[in-house]
């Protein structure tokens, strides 16, 4: 049985992917700021852990030893009208982006074998990513393609200090 980790799976696709993987019988933990609108947390996961991801304190809780895979889906998202009027672009991009970095960090800190992260649904089409003066590209799904730097610094530095303690080889 692996002890995998869903953070955002308080959310659609969040609660639907921690169903599954409950479902083929691994230990599931959830942690999101809000409890799952649809299911209750017994169909979903084995515990249920309600916090704010921006808090490492929280997030070294949450990723604890042992754990074989985390599947990160949280973000700053409160709906389509809190992320595209643009009045909460800064929190936006704060937000998410310190989720991401606390999850990269404490991912290597406690050797995590398998991290997963996906962007947000919002997303561009590639005719709207040529055109970078687009007035439809929103903050939320900007942050969604800037995400990836931060945990791919975090995870070569983890690779290059295994390759600096000799444990690991190019």
């Amino acid at each position: 049985m692996k002890k995998i980790i869903v953070l955002g799976g308080g959310g659609f696709i969040g609660g639907h992917l921690a169903k599954r993987l409950k479902n083929e019988g691994n230990f599931v933990r959830i942690c999101d700021i809000k409890n799952h609108e649809y299911f209750a947390h017994e169909e979903i996961c084995d515990e249920f852990i309600k916090g704010d991801l921006t808090d490492p304190v929280l997030v070294a809780r949450v990723i604890d030893e042992g754990v074989d895979e985390v599947y990160q889906l949280a973000a700053d998202m409160g709906g389509a009208g809190y992320i595209f009027t643009g009045e909460n672009d800064a929190n936006v991009m704060h937000n998410s982006a310190l989720i991401n970095l606390n999850v990269a960090k404490e991912s290597v800190v406690k050797k995590v074998k398998k991290v997963f992260y996906s962007s947000s649904a919002c997303m561009y089409p590639e005719y709207n990513q040529l055109d970078p003066s687009n007035p439809n590209c929103e903050v939320f799904g900007i942050h969604g393609l800037l995400a990836c730097a931060p945990i791919l610094v975090e995870l070569r530095h983890a690779v290059l200090q295994l390759i600096e303690d000799g444990i690991g080889h190019l």
